[in-house]
């Protein structure tokens, strides 16, 4: 069994149809769903500013080490914490864009509406858990922030911050994946297709 990609309908050369084609065959009540998408990406640009500036902030911590031999107290922790937001924050967007690995040995060659209510579980168990997870985390955050905890780090970080990109990605994560459920019905039954037979398909296709 391999890792494969999901395409939500195909477009030319077999590459995804993109996420506008699919708004404009919604009904249009539903096409407020593109807010969400716009948060999944919103997120994942702040994600990708973040690691920028994990690079520069290691690069910086090298040369502060071995060229003016004055090593920094904060660059591990903040690193770390910017780590922590970024993974989070960039779930959403990997749901939306079909970037999560998958097992679809079984489902690949399934017919249609198997294949749809493939898609249709796995949205409800990602939403579910992610409604779980928000639950839970944001107890323990509202906790951390009460009694003043700190992480066990040279800067003393408090815990809350740590814990908070938790919570902000599991909620925009919930959100794409009710997003995704709702627009199912409207798209076609979702391929399941290797990158390599992709590639493969698109320069076939070009061949031609």
């Amino acid at each position: 069994m391999a890792h494969e990609a999901t395409q939500k309908g195909s477009g030319a050369h077999g590459a995804p149809a993109s996420a506008s084609a699919d708004g404009e065959r919604l009904p249009p009540s539903l096409r407020a769903l593109r807010i969400v998408d716009g948060i999944s990406v919103t997120a994942a640009r702040i994600a990708a500013v973040m690691i920028v500036i994990i690079a520069v902030i290691l690069a910086y911590e090298v040369l502060a080490r071995y060229v003016f031999r004055a090593p920094t107290r904060w660059t591990s922790d903040v690193g770390t914490t910017l780590m922590i937001w970024l993974t989070f924050l960039a779930m959403a967007q990997s749901l939306r864009s079909d970037g999560m690995i998958r097992i679809t040995a079984v489902v690949a060659n399934a017919p249609a509406s198997v294949r749809k209510l493939s898609q249709g579980f796995t949205l409800v168990v990602i939403g579910g858990f992610s409604l779980l997870a928000v639950w839970l985390c944001f107890g323990a955050m509202v906790e951390s922030f009460t009694m003043g905890r700190r992480q066990p780090t040279m800067l003393q970080m408090p815990e809350w911050i740590a814990e908070a990109p938790i919570i902000v990605g599991y909620a925009c994560l919930a959100l794409q994946a009710l997003a995704d459920l709702i627009r199912l019905p409207f798209r076609p039954a979702p391929a399941f297709v290797s990158h390599e037979e992709a590639e493969l398909h698109s320069m076939t296709e070009d061949a031609r």
